[in-house]
């Protein structure tokens, strides 16, 4: 006669695994959910670099001098000439149609006033509306001038004069991501924000089952009445999945968008293993505290939807006010992207990630902990008989489409889920959302100087 397997891990996480199986749910929100949004967050940046901006030029000046800034122009990085304007008043119906994302206008008698050295005026238009295309237009059409005023002949540009001083020219480097390629930056942000979320409703569905669909008894039995060996076989099967799912998210940004990694591979492993853990018990503990399926996964949407706005990758944490800094402290996902991009974007040593990287342990430490300490409560009265379960009152309904929707309307007000996640989730997001925005102008940005010249007028620079 065989032996049924001894309780334990093991056998909580091939129970685990089984129900999987059978649960297309469960399938769905842990394998086809993130495969699906890799898929469409990869196509979405398919080209990592922004290009062929449409632009629309007027030259009223006509000259040999205006055709080499057009020229330059349509052969720049980022930007096409869609189409050649006869006045402004067709640039900006282009600009405002969106047929064109912004205008470049040399003004007539261009080429004889430059020669003159009167400093005729280039005129660059675009529509902020659409802030980073916009910006990239702009800095584009404003380099291509550049480029085209160097190449210019001596005798255009300074006339019979010789060598004239010019004025103070300030050189600027770009540290991180000088060539605005945004699967560098938005695809390796987005991708863990997306992952995060998953990973908690996961594992919010996988526990809250056992107190709607399955058993929690049988939980346990496979445990040996452990919780600590209950939750971890519990767990064990979504963190194989996930860290999967991590090594998809790197391959994606590193192999297929070629994006480079400059930092130490260790540190940001053991972040994203922290971070996974981390909200693998968040939406354990929150199915543990309310017992509720369809409310545990409306709390967890509810704290996990607005985190991206707190991590300080579209607005940075220095410009928040208090609240926004302290919600976002308490958020894991917060301090892995802080690591993720000290390590992965600007190569900074490992010593650097060490306060972040405590933090986010201490957070994966704390829920998972609250999790067991809930879940030893909970099967504290297992053993006593379970009182039988209230039903669920009849909602009378009134004939026709009017008393079928009022009804409707009292099951879904009736359901603590539903309610939270219709009612209650808009309240909250309008709430949450705004507050890392609220400063609405970056203040006070720390920056570093470097006076070698320690003079009046480098100190008035400074100033």
């Amino acid at each position: 006669m065989r032996r049924p397997p001894e309780p334990g891990i093991l056998l909580v996480a091939t129970r685990e695994l089984r129900w999987m199986r059978r649960d297309r749910v469960a399938l769905l929100l842990a394998i086809v959910v993130p495969v699906v949004v890799f898929a469409v967050l990869a196509l979405t940046f398919s080209s990592a670099v922004i290009r062929n901006l449409k632009v629309t030029v007027v030259d009223a000046d006509h000259s040999a001098t205006s055709l080499t800034f057009v020229q330059a122009i349509t052969s720049a990085p980022g930007v096409i000439v869609a189409e050649r304007s006869s006045d402004m008043t067709g640039a900006m119906h282009a600009i405002r149609s969106g047929d064109a994302i912004a205008a470049v206008y040399i003004p007539e008698h261009f080429e004889r006033d430059l020669i003159a050295q009167r400093r005729p005026q280039i005129v660059v238009l675009y529509n902020r509306q659409y802030f980073t295309p916009g910006n990239s237009a702009s800095s584009a059409t404003s380099n291509a001038i550049a480029a085209a005023t160097a190449t210019l002949p001596r005798a255009a540009s300074t006339g019979d004069r010789g060598y004239a001083p010019g004025s103070l020219v300030v050189e600027q480097y770009v540290l991180t991501n000088p060539a605005l390629n945004y699967a560098q930056f938005l695809l390796r942000a987005i991708l863990p924000h997306i992952l995060h979320i998953i990973i908690a409703v996961a594992a919010g569905y996988a526990v809250g089952s056992e107190f709607s669909r399955r058993s929690l008894r049988g939980w346990m039995r496979a445990a040996g009445g452990s919780p600590l060996t209950a939750l971890v076989g519990k767990l064990a099967p979504l963190l194989g999945i996930f860290i999967l799912m991590m090594v998809v998210v790197a391959a994606i940004v590193h192999q297929v968008f070629h994006v480079p990694f400059r930092g130490d591979s260790v540190v940001l492993v053991a972040a994203a293993l922290l971070m996974i853990v981390a909200y693998l018990s968040l939406g354990a503990l929150f199915q543990l505290l309310v017992r509720d399926l369809s409310t545990g996964l409306s709390l967890t949407a509810i704290i996990c939807n607005p985190s991206f706005g707190f991590a300080g990758v579209g607005f940075p944490v220095l410009a928040m006010e208090e609240f926004p800094r302290v919600w976002g402290a308490m958020l894991p996902v917060r301090w892995y992207m802080q690591i993720l991009f000290d390590q992965a974007v600007r190569g900074l040593p490992r010593s650097a990630s060490t306060e972040p990287f405590m933090i986010l342990a201490g957070l994966a430490l704390v829920l998972f902990a609250l999790c067991w300490l809930r879940l030893r409560h909970i099967t504290r009265g297992l053993s006593a008989r379970r009182a039988a379960e209230p039903l669920v009152p009849l909602i009378e309904q009134a004939p026709g489409i009017g008393g079928a929707m009022v009804a409707e309307l009292r099951r879904a007000l009736n359901d603590k889920g539903v309610f939270g996640l219709i009612v209650m989730a808009p309240v909250i997001y309008g709430l949450l959302y705004p507050q890392p925005y609220l400063g609405q102008v970056l203040r006070n940005v720390p920056i570093a100087v470097v006076d070698q010249d320690h003079t009046e007028i480098s100190r008035r620079l400074v100033q």
